[in-house]
Order: C-alpha cells, then structure tokens, then sequence
C-alpha cells in the first residue's frame, strides 16, 4: 500500500498549500480509509446536487486564497453554472488530528471541490481524487541585497532562513547536501515569516527561501520598511507546488468536466491573466502546473 498522509500533513494541508507536498516527501502508512474514522451521523448524504450550481470550499488560510477564488468563478462560468463558495476553519494545531475526516465530512455536506490543495501522487486517501493542477507556484528565494541574483551568490559562511517543516525547507537541505564544504552556507529555521523578513533586512541572514504565494499575500497585508527583491531557486532545488481541487472520488464526472474546463483555461490565457490580476505573475508560475 503506498504512504499516504499523516496526521501532520493534513495539519499543513489547512494551514498552506505551501506545505502540502511536503507529505509526499514525509509521510507515515495511515489508515487507508478516512471514511472509518468519520462518525456517519454527520454525513448529510441525502442532501442532492441541482447541478446548476458547484460548490467551493476554500481554507481561510489559503496564501493565493483571491486567485484560488476567481479560477473557481471562471470554471463555473465556462460550464455555464453558479459558483458558490465556503471558507473553512484550519485550526488543527501541530498534529492535524481528524482534518482528514473533516474535510470528508465537507465535501460530503457543503462543497464539491476543496481549493488550493498541494498535489502529489498517492497523496490522499482513497475516498479522495484531485482535478488537474490549474496552477504550479515555486518556493522563490527573496533577498534585499540588489547583488544576490541567485544561491549562487551567496558564501558559505552566510546562513539562509526557512519556514521550519516547509517543503522549501526540505529542499534546500537537499540542496545544501550536493555543494562543496566550502560552498554549504547554514540553513537557519524560522516558525516565523515576518521575524525571518526582519533577519533579512538586519542582515542576519542573507536571504530567505519562502511560498511564492505566501510572500506576496504577506506583502500585500502588510508594511515592509525596506524592498524584498525576490529570486528564483536553482533549477535543481526544484521545490515547486502544483495547485488544484481536492474533490471526492465519487464524483468523477465532475472531475472530467472540471478538468477540461481548466484546460481550456489554461490555453486561451484566462489563468495566465488572473494571475496577473492577483500579482502572482511575478513569480513565473506555470499555468496549468509543472510538468
């Protein structure tokens, strides 16, 4: 049976699609079948679908959560449908414990697609499918120091910072491990974002290696003294998030047409142009997800 999620992945799964793919990397054998851990009184199975409308769940956590938004307005207006949308809590803490369970509860009562989920082969659970990715976002390494174009042009003696548990973390250790002696500058972890944007500007660290998404939402909300100049991450780090909708395995239908409509998205330029919209263009993501 292939590894599937445990309990702490589906703690990073609420907080970030950022964190997600971490799982495919980290993940213990977990029960195979959420659906036995779900207490089927709270199953409102009987509720029917018009199908006029498509249902969206969204995590309130969620860095591209406005894009993620607006990709589901333009699939539901491709297919000549309402779209309705739901924002779920992701207080889970550390462990996760029962996200998984209830996730299968939403999308059992109150949504068709959960958006803006990490994927990943053999990722989920068995009662889950994905849609195609309609995006891929990078981890970007960002810097104030106009002379740092890329890893590369930092010395072994300076160290980097990192979220602590983030798929960018992870592959930059990986990174780091292929370098010469000389050359492996000192991952430094942070739990903290805006504590780790003010090491960069104090230069206690020369740069740092965050969620593309996550850095522009942070900037956006919030007033930086300073200029973060952002870069991409070598080709061999490679620490990149294909972005899609998280839906039950049961509504495979829906998929098919779901997956077409992003498709053609994908081609005619109308993932391309929101991403503009929402200033993630910046960030050379991949419309319709890395290959």
């Amino acid at each position: 049976m292939p590894a599937l999620p445990n309990a702490a992945f589906w703690s990073h799964a609420a907080k970030s699609a950022a964190t997600v793919l971490l799982a495919t990397i980290s993940a213990t054998s977990a029960p195979a079948q959420v659906s036995q851990n779900v207490d089927t009184s709270l199953l409102e199975s009987w509720r029917l679908s018009t199908g006029n409308v498509i249902r969206f769940c969204q995590y309130e956590t969620s860095p591209a959560f406005e894009f993620d938004q607006a990709v589901a307005q333009a699939i539901a207006d491709s297919l000549l449908v309402s779209a309705e949308f739901l924002t779920l809590g992701a207080a889970y803490g550390i462990g996760g414990e029962y996200a998984a369970e209830d996730l299968f509860i939403s999308l059992t009562n109150d949504c068709d697609i959960m958006l803006g989920m990490g994927l990943g082969s053999d990722m989920y659970p068995v009662e889950f499918t994905t849609t195609r990715p309609y995006v891929g976002f990078p981890y970007v390494l960002a810097v104030a120091d106009t002379e740092i174009e890329s890893l590369d042009d930092i010395p072994g003696d300076r160290r980097i910072g990192a979220l602590v548990g983030s798929y960018g973390f992870t592959a930059l250790m990986r990174y780091r491990a292929t370098l010469p002696q000389d050359q492996q500058w000192q991952p430094l972890p942070y739990g903290d974002t805006e504590l780790m944007i003010t090491r960069v500007f104090d230069d206690t660290i020369a740069g740092m290696v965050v969620y593309g998404p996550s850095l522009v939402e942070y900037q956006r909300e919030t007033e930086i003294e300073g200029e973060l100049f952002i870069r991409q991450l070598d080709a061999q780090i490679a620490a990149n998030v294909n972005i899609g909708g998280l839906m039950l395995a049961r509504n495979s239908y829906l998929r098919t047409i779901v997956d077409e409509a992003i498709g053609a998205m994908a081609e005619d330029g109308t993932i391309e142009a929101l991403l503009a919209e929402y200033d993630l263009a910046s960030l050379q993501p991949a419309v319709g997800g890395y290959q």
